[in-house]
This record gives C-alpha cells, structure tokens and sequence, in this order.
C-alpha cells in the first residue's frame, strides 16, 4: 500500500518522476484516485472529464473481482 500511495502523484508529481515509474502509475489505482479528486475538487470537473480515470478503476475493480472469484474454492465437506 506504501507503494501505492507514493507512487500515485499525491506527494511528487507524476511527470517528475522517471520514464519507468510513469509507467507503472498508470496500473496504479491508488492514481487514478488522485487525479479524479484532484480534478473535481479543484478545477469542477463532471463526469465528463474524469470519464478515463473512471474506466480504468472500472476495469481494475473488474479484473480483480474476476480474480478473486477464480482464486476462490469451496472445500467440500
């Protein structure tokens, strides 16, 4: 979680960082969320603008559901 949240531009921003790590933000949940409350919070956005932000955590949330229902096993008794 550590990871997350310093990689996700909360407390250094994401374009200062090296090729490699802005990379690896753009799998990151975590900045997703910050730039859709930045966005909102500070400049008003609507659905409209964070629309991106919002697919990607759709389908994060959707590939880890999958995973998590896969990985589950009912042990018979």
């Amino acid at each position: 979680m550590v990871i997350f949240t310093l990689m996700s531009g909360l407390f250094t921003a994401i374009e200062s960082m090296p090729h490699w790590a802005q990379t690896m933000t753009l799998i990151n949940p975590v900045g997703h969320l910050v730039d859709i409350m930045r966005r909102v919070m500070l400049k008003g956005s609507g659905l409209m603008e964070i629309r991106v932000q919002l697919l990607w955590l759709v389908g994060y949330a959707a590939v880890m559901v999958t995973l998590a229902v896969n990985r589950y096993r009912k042990v018979a008794v």
